[in-house]
């Protein structure tokens, strides 16, 4: 019998140091009782979990020969509806045997088998079976998630890294370099019209990349160099350095040295003039080589079709496209900031690589050309979190180095109480984040998410937690939901903050908004301070006593929902339901806790309505209907035979305002907003109204309807 081969470290393991990010308790489940996550460092802080998972083989196993994989699984608490994710490279093939997986499906380069389960203290084991056909890099993971309550403190993220050898006794532990072969999505057309002017030779083709859920993506600002050779004997030399464009597509010419070529090859790199995505050490970026081309003739384009990056290697190079979300934004500047107008010095550098436990955070305790975000494996999978960390790195910039003294708890949650400069920064990052992404949420990488956006107050009543956030300017989620509401309605975007903070350095978000916005001329009217007042901040200049921080105000505060039961905690409370459609459903989870909507699903003519009275004020601005949205369809046509109308019923006259249907399937909640400022000072009924038709069920998940007015 062999013995067993430990290749990975525990899912628990997750590093977190410096400035670091972590998601609160949202469930049952204490953070303060959660042991299983454990510092890989010194400098590290580490966010709590109740549940680990550990990946290991029997053996190393090369071409042709196949190993066991041990998927062992740890928990302190019972999770009733837990959810295991196997993800693997297609260069190995899984054997489900009798594990329980369900059959792989392809993501992107990868394959994935999932099981689900009740999960107690006791733990769980499974094994599977794994034959090896490709040299190469290989991550095989495991991910747990809780189903019906997801939350970091109830996930966990294991892995095994390996490096297959092509024959027996050469395969080895972990994945070491940053270069690799492209994967070649599709060949060059068969017939390519010649645009390279003559004695040139044009590079063409396009660069993609997968993220988790598989999608396909362009692999933006994607630095290209040209490499070629004269003759077989020569030494290779870089001809050509362009950029791949929005589309992935880039056409990089030169003119040759000779009449043909022996060869010509394009390398790829996550390496900018602005950003840089690096393996852990700082020392290597990551590249992509393609197969060379021979005898090509000067005159000629040398096509090489649509590639990809390794499997292995997909994290580095969605979190490098990701960066460009952020640089979308920055503003007109040629550098990260006006402070630098030429020859930008500052480079914004991530590190990661396969398999990593050195992240979440932003090092910020070194010389300045030395600092730099660090991601754990799975970490890019959010582009919520690498655009956190980015913008730490942001502010680093904005205050060319300096950094509010830090008074972050470890850890700290996006829903509590920390320090005033830590809700600041960690605030600034969030909102980066929500803005830049557009939909005002963090998402962590098991999926977990939180509304930034949130105006309701504290419910003393209540533990703190996602859904419950705590009042004040001292919470990091109050904050960044203020600061995009002022980018959003007030500033026209975040750039005019950007120049307030270089003219000037905030320890607080208290002192940013009263005395450095207002010395930079930005709004401080006494409306600016109300829309701020709605996140719980209150800078008002009235003598109007504010409401406590632990007590919700006795009369609805500014922005806060006229709808009954909008989270449907309270089941069908304050809702007319036809159709048993309010529940706590065990197939798809809530938005936010665990009761929602579930209209549809039936696969047969079938009518649901969800509908409540509501008046909207006469004395409102604007009044704003919003909703989370999430539907499941097995119609594989793009025609909308299965609709949900969102409808507001005034006296006898029913207006649909939005329509949905089995066209709009999608894999996770949306948040949707609709203007209903034209009921003001009315009665009307709000109603939900989903129709199918005979066959094939379409699912409409609603949660978290509000109606705020402003």
């Amino acid at each position: 019998m062999r013995a067993l081969i430990p290749l990975s470290v525990s899912a628990a393991v997750v590093a977190a140091a410096a400035v670091v990010l972590v998601q609160g308790p949202a469930t049952a489940a204490n953070s303060s009782t959660c042991s299983l996550r454990q510092p890989v460092s010194e400098k590290s802080e580490t966010p709590t979990s109740c549940v680990a998972a550990d990946v290991s083989l029997d053996r190393l196993p090369a071409v042709g020969e196949s190993a066991t994989v041990t998927v062992t699984i740890r928990s302190q608490v019972d999770l009733d509806q837990a959810n295991l994710a196997v993800r693997l490279p297609d260069t190995l093939k899984l054997a489900t045997g009798d594990s329980g997986l369900s059959q792989p499906r392809v993501v992107g380069l990868s394959q994935l088998a999932e099981q689900r389960f009740a999960l107690s203290t006791k733990g769980r084991t499974l094994k599977f079976g794994v034959t090896a056909l490709a040299a190469g890099p290989a991550h095989i993971e495991a991910d747990v998630t809780s189903a019906d309550q997801p939350a970091t403190d109830r996930s966990a993220h294991g892995f095994a890294t390996l490096t297959v050898g092509g024959k027996a006794g050469t395969s080895r532990a972990g994945v070491t370099g940053t270069d690799s072969a492209v994967v070649t999505r599709s060949a060059p057309p068969a017939a390519l019209a010649t645009t390279a002017a003559a004695g040139q030779i044009c590079a063409k083709g396009a660069f993609q990349y997968a993220d988790a859920k598989g999608a396909w993506k362009p692999g933006r600002t994607v630095t290209a160099k040209v490499v070629g050779k004269t003759t077989s004997a020569a030494t290779a030399q870089y001809y050509a350095t362009g950029l791949t464009g929005s589309d992935g597509a880039y056409s990089v010419c030169f003119t040759s040295p000779v009449t043909t070529m022996y060869q010509v090859w394009v390398e790829f790199s996550t390496d900018s003039a602005l950003w840089r995505v690096t393996n852990n050490a700082g020392t290597s970026v990551y590249t992509a080589t393609t197969a060379a081309k021979t005898n090509v003739a000067g005159g000629t384009d040398a096509a090489f079709g649509t590639t990809a990056p390794t499997s292995a290697n997909m994290r580095g190079w969605h979190a490098y496209d990701t960066v460009n979300k952020l640089w979308g934004i920055h503003g007109t500047s040629p550098c990260w900031t006006t402070r630098e107008t030429s020859n930008c010095q500052r480079k914004l550098t991530i590190h990661w690589q396969p398999g990593s436990t050195d992240g979440t955070y932003f090092q910020n305790g070194v010389p300045v050309a030395q600092r730099y975000v660090a991601l754990a494996d799975a970490d890019p999978d959010s582009e919520h979190l690498v655009l956190h960390e980015s913008g730490h790195a942001l502010m680093d910039m904005l205050y060319a180095g300096w950094w509010p003294t830090s008074d972050c708890p470890s850890p700290h949650y996006l829903h509590a109480r920390t320090g005033s400069s830590c809700a600041w920064t960690e605030g600034f990052a969030n909102a980066i984040a929500g803005y830049t992404m557009g939909d005002g949420m963090f998402y962590w990488a098991d999926g977990s998410g939180m509304d930034l956006m949130t105006t309701k107050w504290f419910n003393s009543a209540q533990p703190a937690g996602r859904t419950n956030v705590e009042n004040g300017d001292q919470v990091e989620c109050r904050v960044a939901g203020a600061t995009i509401d002022l980018w959003r309605k007030v500033d026209g975007g975040p750039t005019r903050t950007f120049a307030s903070m270089i003219a000037n350095s905030s320890s607080s978000y208290k002192e940013w908004f009263t005395v450095d916005r207002a010395s930079a001329g930005l709004d401080v009217s006494s409306a600016t301070r109300d829309l701020v007042y709605t996140h719980t901040i209150d800078y008002r200049t009235s003598t109007t006593t504010p409401p406590t921080t632990t007590v919700p105000p006795t009369t609805t505060p500014p922005g806060s929902s006229i709808v009954a039961n909008g989270g449907f905690e309270s089941g069908t409370t304050g809702w007319t339901v036809t159709g048993g459609s309010v529940g706590q459903f065990t197939y798809y989870p809530a938005q936010a806790g665990s009761w929602y909507a579930w209209l549809g699903g039936n696969g047969q003519a079938n009518t649901d309505t969800v509908s409540q009275s509501v008046t909207i004020p006469a004395t409102a601005g604007t009044a704003t209907l919003s909703y989370y949205l999430r539907v499941g369809t097995a119609e594989t046509e793009s025609t909308a035979y299965d609709t949900l109308k969102v409808q507001v019923v005034s006296g006898s006259t029913a207006t649909t305002l939005k329509t949905y249907s089995n066209v709009d399937a999608n894999t996770g909640y949306v948040k949707r907003t609709l203007d209903v400022s034209g009921y003001r000072g009315k009665t009307v009924t709000l109603k939900f109204l989903s129709v199918e038709d005979a066959s094939l069920q379409t699912d409409f998940l609603v949660d978290t309807v509000a109606i705020t007015t402003s």
